[in-house]
């Protein structure tokens, strides 16, 4: 792991980055309660969610959970640093920064974001004037438990028609609290499962907030635990008992520190963290200088560099353009033995980006040097 210094000095320079290509998935992104566990989520990945993503967050009273969640988990290990400003984006070089609200507003219900097409204005400003922002979500407070089918396909469309006007910003789809009970609670589990079928059929990222609220893991008997209630013979997602509570967002501190969680799961996994990336943590195994295949080998945005030091030793890691010119130092320092990683986002040494096309990257030491190829796509 890179300590903060660390981080500091070779990544902090990249915090004006902007996304320059529209990012495409394969498959849908569910963030739900199997996603909180923040001990898989390698270092590397925590620094590039605060290196180059940059988030607009729209929300009620409820959607603070998420906030207060991120806020304690910062107090208690300061390397998940967040910035948030309401109404304004941060610009903080090691924390991941965050624009709370819409221009002038922080209490952001349905028509202030997607509902009206001054809502959609609004939205439309933030990310028009803030051309760093790369992802936008908006949370749910209680409106699904009165919400019509044709009300949620409403905003099933708006969210649609945005990513097609911003097609660099990625927009996350969320369901809504599972706090009501009875017939209202019944009806938010159907809009729920109506907007969870549509990121699934159409390769959407969807933070799943009712279903983080009906999950608690119990450190006694170390599993989860569901929380249900029946109504007209159908078993109705309900908020777990141990969230009951009003201490922050109508919950409990611990339900928002499990969002909290997942916020990070999700942001790295937008960063390009995937889990072959965090079982390949221990596969370095190698009794020589060994400079690893990046991670990926063609990208637009940044590439992760692993390196590996049977003894501690002198290293230089470089960025060579086609014609042998030296285009960027990354590492020039004393390091100890084992693995190490650095990041380089394509800039040179003056922090420009450079044109697309084929680099080197060379590691070298006294009695050693190793190259690998990349390809950098704008």
């Amino acid at each position: 792991m890179k300590s903060k210094m660390f981080k500091l000095s070779v990544v902090g320079f990249l915090v004006m980055f902007i996304v320059t290509t529209a990012y495409s998935w394969n498959t849908s992104l569910i963030i739900d309660y199997t996603c909180t566990d923040l001990s898989q989520i390698p270092v590397e990945w925590i620094d590039s969610v605060q290196v180059n993503l940059r988030l607009h967050y729209a929300h009620t009273s409820h959607g603070g959970q998420l906030t207060t969640g991120l806020s304690r988990i910062e107090t208690a290990d300061a390397t998940y640093s967040v910035a948030r400003q309401s109404s304004n984006l941060p610009t903080e070089a090691s924390a991941f920064c965050i624009f709370d609200g819409q221009e002038g507003d922080t209490y952001i219900t349905p028509d202030e974001y997607w509902g009206t097409t001054a809502g959609m204005d609004d939205t439309r400003d933030v990310l028009n004037n803030n051309p760093t922002i790369n992802i936008s979500m908006w949370s749910w407070c209680c409106q699904l438990t009165g919400y019509s089918e044709a009300q949620v396909n409403a905003y099933l469309d708006s969210i649609t028609s945005l990513e097609t006007e911003f097609p660099n910003v990625i927009f996350i789809y969320m369901t809504c609290n599972s706090q009501a009970t009875g017939g209202g609670g019944y009806n938010r589990y159907l809009r729920n499962q109506q907007i969870r079928q549509y990121c699934n059929a159409n390769n959407k990222v969807l933070f799943d907030f009712g279903d983080l609220d009906s999950w608690w893991f119990n450190p006694d008997s170390s599993k989860w635990e569901h929380n249900t209630y029946e109504y007209n013979d159908s078993t109705v997602p309900v908020e777990h008992t141990h969230f009951n509570g009003n201490e922050a967002g109508h919950t409990t501190y611990e339900s928002c520190e499990q969002k909290g969680k997942t916020v990070w799961w999700m942001m790295a996994k937008l960063a390009g963290w995937s889990d072959s990336v965090a079982v390949a943590e221990d596969t370095y195994k190698s009794q020589k200088f060994t400079l690893y295949p990046t991670s990926p080998t063609t990208f637009s945005t940044f590439t992760r560099i692993k390196y590996e030091l049977p003894k501690n030793s002198r290293v230089s890691l470089a960025v060579y353009d086609i014609t042998g010119k030296k285009v960027k130092t990354l590492i020039d320092a004393e390091l100890p033995a084992g693995c190490h990683s650095s990041i380089w986002d394509g800039t040179d040494d003056q922090n420009q980006p450079v044109s697309s096309g084929i680099y080197f990257l060379r590691m070298s030491g006294s009695n050693f040097s190793q190259t690998k190829k990349v390809n950098l796509v704008r």
